[in-house]
């Protein structure tokens, strides 16, 4: 065989496999064009549409637990952890975590995680020396300091709300309704403290106007609602969360996202700075899901009898130990 025949040779075998290449290619592309990606609904103000009742009911904590490398999860080992977590819940309880009896971890856009942290990779606060003490003094006034009201927590005392930057989950389940207009976008939980009012494209505020649950604008980059968070109260510088205190002080920044990504799941990433407490900026995310029950009002101070109780627990357990 000359050298002619045996270039033509394989000139037919390199076009008959580029013909191979061209025909999956075009297959891959009319597959992909028949998978159309998710539209969010429009508002009347032309804004992507969140409003309406989304939950929360996860297990899944803030940190990732000890003994979890990773933060996706298969689901035989989701199982095993969910296991874990229910053997190991504490006797004495939020009676809403049994009657709910959440069993089954985070899921975003279809995983299943082992942390709200995903920033930084190893699931934990990645706190300064500063705020490593800070987080420590808190748990221990938790647990020991009942002398006086302003000794526990804002959750114990109705002043402070899980909508409230950065919004937390506890293993229970938990509404939040939305209701947006063209200027402000409202979040309802069901908890204490009332609504939280997101001002869309709001202009700066006096150092001095400070909220517990601080000031939120936000602004829209694209179908991504972007909500920056400033002007906290420190007084009490913990806000609630399962596992170690997450603290804040006067100058802690957080950036929220919020994405539909289905008619189903509203996407939720947060990001906080404080240079003081973090030794980084740390991130964490979860999602929620439509729920098409009703929102209850919380009424947390009309029948909290908790802080009188403590209070009076510890005064008995001194009285024992003066006999």
């Amino acid at each position: 065989m000359n050298d002619l025949a045996i270039y033509g040779g394989w000139r037919r075998g390199c076009l008959w496999l580029l013909a191979i290449v061209l025909s999956v290619a075009a297959s891959t592309s009319a597959h992909a064009q028949q998978t159309p990606r998710y539209v969010v609904p429009k508002t009347e103000n032309g804004q992507p549409d969140f409003q309406g009742i989304w939950v929360t009911a996860f297990l899944t904590t803030m940190e990732r637990p000890a003994g979890v490398e990773s933060l996706t999860l298969s689901t035989e080992q989701a199982r095993g952890l969910v296991e874990k977590m229910v053997a190991n819940r504490p006797k004495v309880i939020d009676p809403d975590a049994l009657i709910h009896d959440i069993r089954q971890l985070a899921i975003v856009k279809g995983e299943a995680r082992s942390s709200v942290i995903v920033d930084p990779q190893d699931g934990k606060l990645p706190f300064t020396t500063a705020g490593l003490e800070l987080s420590t003094r808190v748990q221990t006034r938790d647990r020991n300091g009942f002398d006086n009201v302003e000794e526990r927590p804002l959750a114990e005392r109705c002043l402070e709300n899980l909508g409230y930057a950065p919004m937390r989950a506890v293993p229970v389940l938990l509404p939040r309704q939305i209701v947006q207009t063209r200027d402000y976008l409202v979040i309802s939980s069901e908890d204490s403290s009332g609504p939280r009012i997101i001002a869309i494209g709001g202009k700066p505020i006096a150092d001095s106007l400070r909220s517990i649950g601080g000031y939120s604008v936000g602004r829209w980059e694209g179908e991504t609602l972007v909500v920056e968070t400033s002007h906290l109260r420190a007084d009490d510088p913990s806000r609630t969360v399962n596992g170690r205190p997450l603290v804040i002080s006067r100058q802690t920044r957080i950036t929220e996202r919020f994405t539909r990504v289905s008619p189903t799941e509203l996407f939720y990433r947060f990001t906080i700075e404080d240079p003081a407490l973090y030794t980084q900026p740390w991130s964490g995310e979860f999602s929620m899901t439509r729920y098409d029950g009703p929102i209850f009002e919380y009424a947390c101070h009309e029948g909290n009898y908790s802080l009188a109780n403590v209070l009076r627990g510890a005064r008995v357990l001194e009285k024992l130990a003066e006999k």
